[in-house]
């Protein structure tokens, strides 16, 4: 149900400030990158209490639901402690102001990164490099992904279990069901993937081929990954249908599903770009991806600069292959817009701005109606489970 509560309090950038906020956003669409290395695991702590007593699964929705109604970074954080349960996460976040970047040294600054919990409680998880993706929540919250001294760890947030991914792995998808991680090790020429089972830290190599020009879309409950074809460059080109290929993780009984732009009240291509504009995940699994219309004229033709291509979100069902529904979203242009930044459960996740306030937005697939989670700090990127 959409919400009608009057909300928080707006927060109020200017103009020049309003419109460099999507060359911040451009600057988080990293993709993360491995290297080889060895085959070992360890837990730093024993699983507490709290930890056996938690629930095996929250949905995001349910995550979600404990946001304040504006979300601020404490004036005095408190770091994540490593001794006692914290709790479920609901959200990691990070301020990226463009002003923080010093164009002389050409080095992109550390800036504080902040946990959020299911019941609002905020810790702050150590500096992060604006850019880099180096943090991550499970699906259901429990398990926070960190990435260390070139390692990844990660940390169980309902006990105090801290496992370390071997060196050399690199995180690459979550299992829907937050029970698994898919990892990659890379070379210059091939990539093998490996099963990282939680909580025991178990590693089991995987017989998937490298995947060179696809894309990791979801990992389906530890068993299926969901994969498509991308092709990044100066020959890239939008496509009319996006196709999916469902495997098994011993890569067998592949089956496919498609996204086609006929969801769209007219021709569209599927765009793609370093920001991630495809994404799968929630429950149950979709992947959406961001639809525009086709540009008329030549391609040579330059564009307006002011003109705005309508944008909508069409999705579809990796079980049953049916549609999950379509979005159309507010295009970015001037003081408003509408950036798809991740699922949660069956909503879709928006970040939303207008002149008046940076809201973190639930879209429901069926009716397209949006509700307020809280009210963001200008410039905020938001991790999302599962993201």
């Amino acid at each position: 149900m959409e919400s009608t509560a009057s909300g928080p309090e707006p927060v109020t950038p200017s103009g020049p400030r309003r419109r460099r906020r999507w060359l911040a956003v451009a600057l988080t669409g990293l993709l993360l990158a491995g290297a080889a290395g060895v085959t070992a695991w360890r837990t730093i702590a024993t699983r507490s209490p709290a930890s056996a007593e938690a629930p095996t699964l929250e949905s995001g929705p349910e995550l979600l639901s404990g946001l304040p109604d504006r979300l601020l970074p404490p004036p005095t954080p408190t770091v994540l402690p490593t001794d006692r349960a914290v709790g479920r996460g609901a959200l990691l976040y990070q301020i990226r102001d463009p002003n923080s970047f010093t164009a002389a040294s050409g080095e992109l600054p550390q800036l504080p990164t902040y946990l959020v919990t299911a019941t609002g409680d905020q810790f702050s998880v150590g500096p992060t490099t604006m850019g880099e993706v180096n943090q991550a929540l499970s699906p259901d919250g429990q398990w926070l992904a960190q990435r260390r001294d070139r390692q990844w760890w990660i940390r169980d947030l309902t006990g105090t279990t801290d496992l370390a991914v071997p060196p050399g792995y690199e995180v690459r998808q979550w299992s829907s069901d937050g029970q698994t991680m898919l990892l990659g090790q890379s070379t210059r020429t091939s990539e093998t993937f490996t099963t990282f089972t939680l909580p025991t830290g178990e590693l089991h190599p995987l017989a998937l081929p490298a995947m060179p020009p696809r894309r990791m879309l979801a990992f389906i409950d530890g068993r299926e990954v969901a994969t498509t074809e991308f092709a990044l460059g100066p020959n890239h080109q939008p496509r009319s249908q996006l196709t999916i290929t469902i495997q098994d993780i011993d890569g067998r009984n592949a089956r496919s599903v498609s996204i086609p732009t006929t969801q769209q009240a007219g021709p569209g291509d599927i765009r793609d770009a370093l920001v991630p504009l495809v994404r799968g995940g929630g429950d149950p699994p979709t992947v959406w991806a961001l639809v525009a219309p086709q540009e008329d004229g030549p391609a040579s033709q330059p564009q307006k600069a002011s003109a705005a291509l309508p944008m909508t979100l069409v999705g579809v069902d990796l079980r049953s292959g049916k549609p999950a529904g379509r979005i159309d979203l507010v295009t970015p242009q001037g003081d408003e817009g509408e950036e798809f930044i991740g699922l949660a459960g069956t909503a879709v996740l928006l970040q939303r701005w207008t002149a008046d306030a940076v809201e973190l937005v639930a879209a429901n697939p069926a009716t397209g109606q949006r509700r307020v989670l809280t009210s963001l700090p200008d410039y905020t990127k938001v991790i999302l489970p599962g993201d």
